[in-house]
């Protein structure tokens, strides 16, 4: 399965896709708001960092969720911005979790969206 992850940061980014493309994964990180090539690539989950300001990850969760609505969305961020929390929710995520909780349990989130056993 497809995993497209937005993901400016070029450091967490390697994190992301070792972490899942270990777990069986096919990873596709993306550092721009490109909703048109995340969709080509058919993903059967959308992993959204909610706490860069370098993507505009409010008008893309909404975006996607508008075009893909099938497509499950995780956001992570702080765990202290409740507000950010709130607002991906609004906008269509379909889970939100904090950063360490992401990190701590990424294929997991992935196969909880999408119905599947982790391979790991």
């Amino acid at each position: 399965m497809h995993v497209v992850a937005f993901e400016p940061d070029l450091f967490f980014s390697v994190r992301i896709e070792t972490t899942l493309r270990a777990a069986g994964y096919k990873v596709h990180i993306l550092d721009t708001d490109d909703v048109e090539h995340a969709l080509a690539l058919m993903p059967g989950v959308i992993i959204v960092d909610i706490g860069t300001p370098a993507l505009d990850w409010e008008r893309l969760i909404r975006t996607l969720h508008t075009r893909a609505p099938m497509v499950p969305v995780l956001a992570f961020g702080s765990h202290m911005d409740t507000d950010a929390r709130e607002r991906a929710l609004a906008a269509g995520a379909t889970l939100v979790v904090a950063r360490s909780r992401f990190v701590q349990a990424m294929p997991d989130l992935v196969a909880r969206l999408t119905q599947e056993e982790p391979l790991s």
